[in-house]
């Protein structure tokens, strides 16, 4: 059972023809014989966008692939309510959801994720780091009936039900989300004396996930991989707990965050495929 794995492709954002990443990874999952596809977050900035392209990405891998998506939070921007996301909007759409993976005693579990403020060191003036992203966040354009650490606990709860009935049925389990799950994958301030950049950090910071995923997943023993997106650039592999922690992202060519001379190149070398 093969499965493969990407993230952050931003296909609108790095410029890249639709019909010309769909083909180029269609035919590259086919020919690479994988069982199952998942991106985790953030195609486009618009989820019309996104459920479209896998859709036509799943029909054209028809009875060969198996294709699964998250939302990220550019995918949340246009075409969808945060009502909506909380369904099955489409086959394909993976969030508060799972899928075994045949002949193994693996189980994927995808969640999209959200934040709580809690990777920051701003986390303790919740009040300030609201204020801050209604200014300065893309994110502040995305409707939402409750404050950020209310979405996040219901979230929470999801992932803490498909944990305890992945446990209760002996599964190994994947789990696939958009945001950080863990403080220990924040990635250091950058050396400044400025303090207008240091809070900039901290807000930063507190956008990119929540500690409360951590600490469910570290004390969750059938827990042994994680995968997240989010944060762009290049990140090592990490154990924390019981599981590896992954991060597939594809990131944006014009902020110097690719490796590769092109998307394909990038999406190929960025792209987790595990023999399970």
């Amino acid at each position: 059972m093969r499965i493969a794995i990407s993230s952050d492709n931003h296909l609108d954002v790095n410029r890249v023809a639709p019909a010309a990443a769909l083909d180029f990874q269609a035919r590259w999952l086919r020919d690479h014989q994988v069982a199952v596809y998942l991106h985790a977050g953030d195609l486009f900035n618009d989820f019309t966008r996104t459920r479209a392209y896998f859709a036509e990405l799943a029909d054209r891998l028809a009875g060969q692939v198996t294709v699964r998506y998250l939302a990220g939070n550019h995918d949340m921007l246009g075409g969808v309510s945060e009502a909506a996301l909380e369904t099955r909007l489409a086959p394909e759409y993976f969030h508060n959801a799972f899928l075994d993976l045949p002949g193994t005693a693996w189980r994927l579990v995808g969640l999209n994720g959200w934040y709580d403020y809690s990777l920051s060191p701003a986390a303790g003036d919740p009040a300030a780091v609201a204020a801050w992203k209604r200014v300065y966040w893309l994110d502040d354009q995305i409707p939402q009936a409750e404050d950020d650490p209310a979405r996040l606990q219901r979230g929470l709860a999801q992932l803490r039900a498909q944990l305890a009935a992945a446990t209760a049925v002996d599964k190994r389990v994947i789990v696939a989300t958009h945001f950080l799950p863990d403080r220990a994958l924040v990635p250091p301030m950058p050396s400044t004396n400025d303090p207008r950049r240091q809070r900039f950090w901290r807000m930063f910071c507190a956008m990119l996930g929540s500690q409360q995923v951590g600490d469910l997943l570290r004390v969750t023993p059938a827990v042994e991989r994680v995968v997240y997106g989010h944060l762009h650039g290049q990140h090592p592999v990490r154990r924390l707990g019981g599981a590896h922690y992954y991060n597939p992202a594809v990131g944006v060519k014009r902020r110097h965050e690719w490796q590769a001379a092109t998307f394909n190149q990038q999406w190929e070398q960025r792209l987790l495929v595990w023999d399970l």
